[in-house]
Formats: C-alpha cells, structure tokens, sequence
C-alpha cells in the first residue's frame, strides 16, 4: 500500500515496484490533501470491515542516521503512523530499519 501525495513521485515508485516486486499487488491512495494518516486509516477500516477476524501487519520503513540528533528530522511520519495505529485492535506494526550512511 501506497499514500499519494504527488503523482510524479507514485508514477516513478509504481515502475520500481513493478520491476522490484513482480506478481505482487499495489495499493495506491490518493491523498488530495497530502495527508498520509488518513487515506491509511480509512483503507484499514474498509479491510477490517471485510475480514473482521483477520490480523493486519504494517510493514514501516524506518531511517536510522549516523547522529543521534538527525533523528529529529527523519522518520516523522513513521512515528504519527505508529501513534494512530496503537491503540486498533486486529493490526500490527513491524519497523524496518535502513540505516543511512
């Protein structure tokens, strides 16, 4: 799953994703309003609604910088999704680390 907020960005990511990840489906959200939060929240409420006893995993990507204090500027949006997703019952948050050199 993929929250648009720019469509030159997710025409350049659905081509990486083709060549990087064949046979695997995209879900691409359009957020007119470059909320990422919302659209995610919403797509998550129509999955439950379809299979309420099944369990979610969201995978999240996360920077790991070389400076404690870089921090600060990276990974903001993995952290306000993690907080909107704490407290739903049914799915499950996994990070990923990347650490950046």
């Amino acid at each position: 799953m993929y929250v648009e907020v720019d469509t030159e960005q997710t025409r350049r990511f659905e081509e990486r994703w083709a060549k990087y990840a064949e046979g695997m489906p995209l879900v691409v959200l359009r957020s007119p309003y470059r909320s990422v939060t919302g659209p995610l929240l919403d797509y998550l409420d129509l999955l439950k609604r379809q299979a309420p006893r099944e369990m979610v995993t969201i995978v999240l990507p996360e920077f790991v910088p070389a400076r404690w204090w870089q921090h600060l500027l990276h990974n903001q949006t993995a952290l306000l999704i993690k907080g909107a997703l704490l407290f739903r019952k049914g799915v499950v948050v996994t990070n990923v680390p990347y650490h950046l050199h």
